[in-house]
């Protein structure tokens, strides 16, 4: 079985700033997923140190830095799954963003993205597609994160909030 850890948007200019859960669960995680939005190299060098192993985008907030180390989208292979990651800058709300997603990764078994701040678990299409949200709390809005789950059942996702 396999566990990965997704994160996005975590909107940080240190990496000191990752929350004690968002820490345990990177600690317990076989991949951290980053959809974009780091807001510093210097959090996209923390996550690369703590993680067993780490995936990640740039996001339209992301400085010059950022995006030299990190492609604007991805795909990789984990557990037997294709797997595809982006932070769709175009999309949001009744922007029909899934559809286009899963249009633009036709054989993709799972699609991660950010963006949106939105969390959003959904199979379309025969394709799972997890946002997990904010990775930091805001005015009444909870850090959320999500955990994608690779066994031989199958592929499944979970959105929860931390700390």
């Amino acid at each position: 079985m396999a566990r990965i850890l997704v994160i996005a948007d975590t909107h940080l200019r240190m990496a000191g700033a990752l929350s004690p859960g968002l820490l345990r669960l990177i600690s317990g995680s076989d991949c951290v997923v980053h959809c974009g939005d780091f807001v510093s190299r210097t959090v996209v060098d923390e996550l690369r140190r703590l993680s067993r192993h780490f995936v990640g985008v740039y996001g339209n907030a992301d400085p010059d830095d950022v995006r030299s180390m990190l492609p604007a989208e991805t795909t990789f292979s984990f557990g037997g799954k294709k797997i595809a990651v982006i932070h769709p800058y175009w999309g949001g709300d009744g922007y029909g963003l899934e559809e286009e997603l899963t249009i633009r990764y036709p054989r993709a078994d799972v699609i991660l993205f950010g963006h949106t701040h939105e969390p959003c678990n959904l199979t379309m299409n025969g394709t799972l597609l997890l946002n997990p949200g904010q990775a930091y709390a805001s005015f009444m809005v909870p850090a959320s994160v999500g955990i994608l789950t690779i066994n031989e059942d199958g592929v499944s996702a979970e959105i929860l909030n931390v700390d």
